[in-house]
């Protein structure tokens, strides 16, 4: 049985080994009563690039563990948990880890979206592909050229943490090259990984960084927390907004904002908090808090809420406005992966002292919480790791988050118009294990050459039609 435009397929807890490529528009893919796990360790993913190849519209991957997406340096190196090249992507309540790259996505048509929510990555840049002449990454939004790119990323009510370290050298915790980055009350910390920046910019465009906790650990291989327009700025703009942030450098020196010469920074009620130069702009505005002990409730652990008597309470100014955008901070992170509304915006910071998180929920906030109409683009340009598409990778597990007792699952690759691969397979235990996960074979469609589809099988999954996403 093959899955069809707007489907929604249910899979249920256990360990499955299956890897394909979706081609059918508007496919949802959902964990329920509990999180299943796809684990392709020493498996080949689905045509060398990952154990999900998203190359259809409008796909929404929710509530599954994805790890062991791997491949040889002499075919890149760079495999991805989610390899995409679909626009209007939606991963939500996904635990990503021990991957090469976690999400690599870069668009085959300029324009569109992708939206990463609620999701814990980690462990993921496994390998040495930074040593090879490019770098793998939890996250890499990536271009096909400088014309062809993602409109807009999202990345919201996230925890990316802890590159791999099996090897000293690493790429990112967060990459874009989207037009627009809207980074949204987030936990993006190295810990005790080897990662480079935690937030990369790379090419500039409409950097949106409001209400994160953004941390560099002592093991880390670069100096600089966020980097913006380092390898030149080809977007349309060259504007980065970095409002309500918790800074924190635990590596000893560098530098916490870096801005490419011509670009603009707007920085308004961040901490900065550890050894290292605010911003490579100069000294910013008052309302931003450095030097001083903001009065963290357990900075060992990582809980940068604010003591009663820090002298962040009560400082912020006004938040900006962006055209149509205020950037003042509405929602805050909560660990793990949840989020909840913030009491109100006069303390630095990503944390108001006294909000509430007692009700915190993992679907706080809005989807498009600034409703800029834009939508992501895509490039064909060549990616740091000199494919057509960039790579990232991942690393050992999670210590944390929303690991889930069921497995990954894998199979053998799948290219498109190619024979059919692992069959899907009952899964009715939280603790099974099945050769299949979700159960793909290819399919024509009628189309000049074929295109490959997703079948997947009533066997292990419960079937549910739901409207077309436009």
């Amino acid at each position: 049985m093959v899955a069809t435009n707007g489907e929604e397929i249910d899979i249920q807890p256990g360990t499955y080994t299956d890897t394909c490529e979706i081609n059918v528009p508007g496919l949802t893919l959902r964990g329920v009563n509990g999180q299943p796990k796809i684990d392709l360790t020493g498996k080949a993913p689905a045509d060398k690039k990952g154990i999900y190849v998203v190359s259809s519209d409008d796909v929404t991957i929710d509530n599954l563990e994805l790890m062991g997406a791997q491949i040889a340096d002499s075919d890149g190196g760079n495999a991805a948990a989610l390899r995409v090249t679909g626009q209007g992507l939606v991963v939500h309540g996904c635990y990503i880890h021990d991957n090469q790259n976690g999400i690599l996505a870069a668009p085959l048509v300029d324009g569109g979206s992708i939206t990463i929510e609620n999701t814990e990555l980690s462990h993921n840049g496994l390998g040495d592909a930074c040593d090879q002449g490019g770098c793998v990454h939890n996250v890499y939004i990536s271009k096909t050229s400088t014309s062809v790119r993602y409109d807009r990323t999202v990345f919201q009510f996230n925890w990316t943490h802890d590159l791999a370290s099996d090897t000293a050298d690493k790429g990112h915790l967060l990459k874009s090259r989207s037009r627009e980055t809207d980074v949204l009350y987030n936990r993006i910390t190295g810990e005790m990984g080897h990662d480079s920046y935690e937030v990369d910019l790379p090419n500039g465009g409409v950097g949106i960084v409001v209400g994160n906790v953004i941390e560099k650990g002592p093991s880390a291989d670069n100096s600089t927390l966020l980097a913006y327009g380092e390898e030149g700025i080809d977007n349309p703009s060259s504007d980065l907004y970095v409002e309500s942030n918790t800074f924190v450098n635990d590596f000893g020196k560098g530098t916490f904002v870096s801005v490419a010469s011509g670009a603009t920074l707007t920085a308004h009620d961040n901490i900065f908090y550890g050894t290292g130069t605010p911003s490579s702009t100069g000294a910013l505005s008052a309302d931003n808090l450095s030097g001083t002990d903001p009065l963290f409730v357990d900075a060992a652990s990582y809980d940068y809420h604010l003591e009663a008597g820090s002298p962040a309470i009560g400082k912020a100014v006004a938040a900006p406005v962006v055209g149509s955008v205020v950037l003042t901070p509405i929602d805050e992170y909560v660990q793990p992966l949840e989020s909840v509304s913030r009491l109100t915006a006069h303390d630095l910071g990503a944390f108001e002292y006294g909000t509430n998180t007692a009700d915190a929920g993992a679907n706080g906030g809005s989807m498009d919480p600034f409703s800029t109409g834009s939508e992501p683009a895509l490039e064909t340009a060549m990616d740091d790791a000199g494919a057509v598409v960039g790579g990232s990778s991942s690393g050992a597990g999670s210590s944390g988050g929303v690991a889930s007792s069921g497995g990954v699952a894998s199979s053998s690759g799948a290219s498109p118009g190619a024979g059919s691969v692992d069959g899907g397979a009952n899964a009715n235990g939280a603790n099974a294990t099945v050769a299949a996960g979700c159960g793909c074979h290819a399919a024509r469609h009628g189309q000049a050459g074929g295109l490959a589809a997703l079948a997947l099988f009533a066997l292990f999954a419960l079937r549910r039609s739901r409207a077309p996403q436009g």
